[in-house]
């Protein structure tokens, strides 16, 4: 098929490319909300697991703590943990582990404290114009691997990242369920 005739297709069927290219730009929107969506703790949770690369402990910090932390041999190797279970919590297990590059920490923390107190108008128009700025940092910037020793660090924006930060499956139909201190 030649590309005039392509041409004339789409000549002749305009609506059904418009109202298809009208629901494509609805859904990126609809996508670009939901990933950049203001960062925020899961309801209930007061700390989250984290996990040391240098020696492999557990420990837990509070939400507010941005991975990587300084971990027992003084370095950033504490990031965070996420657990996962087909049956009690008792029995978990890590699915994977989440760290920030420096510029998507220093982000996230400006997002989490934007500043101690109310800010003049001024500022708060600053800091909200440049919101998807630093929402956009904070997408770039997670990383997520596996928890074996050697694992490489992947954008959890990336196809290999999502699918690692996905929960497992226990069976064909089940989501293994996640475990939070």
């Amino acid at each position: 098929m030649a590309i005039s005739d392509i041409r004339e297709k789409m000549d002749e069927n305009q609506k059904p490319f418009v109202i298809g290219g009208i629901v494509m730009v609805c859904l990126a929107v609809g996508l670009l909300i939901w990933e950049f969506k203001p960062v925020s703790a899961p309801a209930g949770a007061s700390s989250y697991y984290f996990y040391d690369l240098s020696n492999g402990s557990i420990t837990t910090e509070p939400v507010t703590a941005i991975s990587p932390l300084r971990g027992a041999d003084g370095q950033d190797t504490l990031v965070q943990a996420f657990f996962f279970t087909c049956s009690s919590c008792g029995d978990k297990k890590i699915g994977y582990l989440l760290k920030y590059t420096r510029r998507a920490k220093a982000a996230k923390a400006l997002l989490m404290h934007p500043g101690n107190g109310a800010m003049a108008p001024q500022q708060s128009m600053q800091f909200n114009s440049s919101l998807s700025r630093h929402q956009v940092a904070i997408a770039m910037g997670t990383l997520v691997r596996l928890p074996a020793k050697g694992s490489h660090w992947y954008p959890i924006a990336s196809p290999t990242g999502s699918q690692i930060a996905s929960p497992p499956r226990c069976s064909t139909t089940a989501l293994a369920k996640a475990c939070r201190p």
